[in-house]
């Protein structure tokens, strides 16, 4: 129990730490593309990473797993010591600055927006498995393939995502709400054709992958600097989304079945893209203004 507190913490801590580093380790347009690259590494560790620690666990037990996952985290940890230049911290950065980050009201439509497609896509990942076992029998080997398909597209995502967020971030995120949404719908339709339903999950993949890196370099655009402010409010957000996503499409699904859950992702997907066309249009309205 005390592990697992220990390991929030460092948890907590480095996505804090590392979602904001980008923008400071390559200044300028080159800040987005070092923000994708460590989204894209967050991506590639979390698809090989669980299947990595299943056969070590098989292979040597479970405790051979952790003391692996140990060993890795000191080596990059002097890794990073060694190659990674200081940096100091923002002299502004504190609970004042968070507070006045959450007193904007451009970026708390940001933090809804983010919170909602959150919040949307672990009710229904979270259920994803029995939903597929459940409508189309889809189970054993197959399932993870597909599963482990999802995982790959959301790498490729991440990539895209920093793209297309470098040249204009709001819409990156608009087009990524669009994607989740018309995936999400789309699963309900034909979850039972083995045909589409493959495409649908990578096209789901693909959005939840661009889904870190557009909201991140959306709300940094928006910080005027104020980067690992609004990383470690963004952190906030997205962890209480996970949980309270996760938690929601138990509910939903304990009461009405697994397809609930789609079907809540898939509302949530919507009224964050409602959150996110209402954000631009306001955003224009105060430049035409100015």
């Amino acid at each position: 129990m005390h592990g697992r507190v220990l390991l929030g913490f460092a948890l907590g801590g480095f996505w804090t730490i590392a979602g904001s580093l980008g923008p400071r380790l390559r200044p300028g347009k080159e800040g987005v593309k070092a923000t994708a690259y460590i989204l894209a590494g967050v991506s590639i560790g979390t698809v090989a990473g669980i299947p990595a620690g299943t056969l070590i666990g098989e292979a040597f037990g479970w405790r051979a797993a952790f003391e692996t996952a140990a060993v890795v985290t000191v080596a990059v940890g002097l890794l990073i010591a060694a190659l990674l230049p200081a940096l100091p911290g923002e002299r502004s950065a504190g609970i004042s600055q968070m507070l006045s980050l959450a007193g904007e009201q451009k970026i708390r439509r940001m933090f809804a927006a983010a919170l909602l497609i959150y919040v949307g896509h672990f009710a229904a990942y979270t259920y994803l498995a029995a939903f597929v076992q459940d409508a189309a029998d889809i189970r054993g080997q197959t399932l993870g393939l597909l599963l482990f398909a999802f995982g790959l597209a959301a790498v490729a995502g991440n990539l895209a995502g920093g793209a297309l967020a470098a040249r204009n971030a709001p819409s990156s995120v608009l087009i990524m709400t669009l994607l989740m949404l018309g995936s999400l719908s789309a699963l309900l339709v034909f979850v039972s054709n083995p045909w589409l339903l493959w495409p649908v999950i990578l096209v789901w993949g693909f959005a939840f992958g661009m889904i870190p890196i557009t909201t991140q370099i959306w709300c940094f655009d928006a910080s005027n600097g104020r980067v690992e402010g609004v990383q470690a409010l963004l952190v906030c957000v997205v962890n209480l989304s996970i949980g309270g996503g996760a938690f929601i499409g138990g509910l939903v699904s304990e009461g009405a079945g697994f397809t609930a859950a789609i079907v809540t992702g898939a509302v949530c997907a919507a009224l964050s893209m409602l959150t996110v066309g209402f954000s631009l249009r306001r955003s224009r309205q105060v430049t035409c203004t100015e």
